[in-house]
């Protein structure tokens, strides 16, 4: 397999886990390439392509305007790649730089840019809390004050250095990265992020805590889960829906136990046996993973 990567932010990163996959050539592209040999072109978000490729995307916000959202950086890109014509879009967690983590934990706070960035900036100073107006080393809490969404990776870039991050409940990139009082915090409204910001500021101990946790949950993703959701072939379900309804894990489940599915609506009976109509299957004869599968489709034995 012959694959292009888009030149960009993070070409670098995907060639690398590219190149640690088998029997795969690959190379960074410019748009401006006429070489139509590639049998897939990886970009991210808008990064311009050559023509005459088939085209697979990453996408790691919401304001892209291509069609290609192959693989999305946040579950609430999800619905946006639907609208985008993706039957089946994936959802991998935006990989992030790890530096060494500044200790101990500073109080400093910097609020990201938003629509009601500045009103919360006087918010905080009315309380008397220094608020710096770029990230630097004195920096350990951050401020996404956006209502509705944001951008993903400041978010994770800013937990990857061990800095609270609080944020609106609203938000729908905060709420798939953090979770309340574990990892950072989402709060109702602007009030309530200055209450939070006063508490963090005052508790080094809970600030210490908060970041070790943001640290701990951005780390479980990389670029080569990235690469190999790019490139995965045939996936089936609705993803779409995973949001709102049980229905895509169901189908799932089906589709894994296989032909033993049609045993969830069978009884365990006192002899051993599972029966289904005029069928036995006596479960001491299968092995430990099929006996495990079918304990969990079928109904309790009788007591």
């Amino acid at each position: 397999m012959r694959i292009g990567i888009a030149s960009g932010t993070h070409c670098n990163q995907i060639l690398a886990a590219v190149l640690r996959r088998t029997q795969v050539d690959a190379e960074i592209i410019s748009s401006e390439s006429t070489h139509r040999g590639y049998d897939i072109v990886l970009a991210v978000n808008d990064e311009p392509v050559p023509p005459g490729n088939e085209v697979r995307r990453y996408v790691t916000e919401p304001t892209p305007k291509v069609s290609e959202w192959t693989v999305v950086a946040a579950r609430h890109l999800l619905p946006i790649a639907v609208e985008r014509g993706i039957a089946t879009p994936i959802a991998v967690p935006l990989p992030v730089e790890f530096p060494g983590s500044d200790l101990p934990s500073q109080s400093g706070v910097w609020v990201l840019q938003s629509e009601f960035q500045h009103q919360v900036i006087a918010k905080l100073r009315s309380a008397g809390i220094e608020v710096f107006l770029q990230d630097d080393r004195r920096v350990g809490i951050i401020v996404d004050a956006a209502a509705s969404t944001s951008r993903v990776a400041p978010l994770r870039q800013a937990m990857a250095k061990e800095k609270v991050v609080i944020a609106l409940s609203t938000n729908a990139a905060a709420t798939d990265t953090i979770h309340h009082d574990t990892n950072g915090y989402l709060v109702n409204d602007l009030d309530e992020i200055v209450s939070s910001v006063q508490q963090i500021v005052e508790d080094e101990s809970e600030r210490s805590r908060l970041g070790f946790e943001a640290r701990k949950s951005v780390a479980s993703t990389n670029w080569s889960r990235v690469v190999r959701a790019l490139l995965l072939e045939g996936r089936v379900g609705m993803p779409q829906l995973e949001t709102f309804s049980h229905l895509p894990a169901i189908t799932r489940w089906q589709q894994r136990l296989g032909h033993a599915h049609q045993w969830r609506s069978s009884h365990y009976n006192e002899h051993g046996y599972f029966e289904l109509e005029d069928q036995r299957l006596q479960i001491g004869q299968l092995g430990e993973l099929r006996q495990w599968a079918l304990s969990n489709a079928t109904s309790p034995r009788d007591q």
